[in-house]
């Protein structure tokens, strides 16, 4: 089976694939879906090994050359994750419109001192 630019070892760690099936629809007809999964294995005699997003790891296909398939993006390298978490950080804060009332906001929040109790809320609210 034909790897399409892949070593056995990228296939092996998990790579990112995208298979499609013709599947029967509701009203009749069939209609070609696609399916976005990881590879475990491969097998020369038997091809990719695949498990498919949402799918229990116990029901894992075989993917082979007559099937319809390419390797997919992966989306979320190893630092990627980080960067989405970060994303917006060291952006300077909007401006508000020329002509705005500025209610005199520092935009800090106002912390007790440590060791103070938060009062309760059912207290806080009877308040004046």
């Amino acid at each position: 089976m034909d790897l399409r630019g892949k070593t056995i070892h990228e296939v092996e760690a998990g790579a990112r694939i995208r298979v499609w099936y013709e599947e029967e629809q509701d009203g009749g007809g069939k209609a070609r879906v696609a399916y976005l999964g990881t590879t475990s294995a491969y097998s020369a005699a038997e091809g990719l090994r695949v498990l498919f997003d949402g799918y229990d790891e116990s029901e894992q296909e075989v993917v082979d050359a007559a099937d319809e398939w390419e390797w997919a993006p992966d989306l979320l390298g190893p630092f990627d994750a980080v960067r989405l978490k970060l994303r917006g950080v060291g952006r300077p804060k909007p401006q508000p419109p020329a002509g705005a009332v500025d209610a005199g906001r520092s935009g800090k929040k106002a912390r007790l001192p440590r060791g103070t109790p938060k009062p309760p809320l059912a207290a806080a609210a009877a308040e004046p």
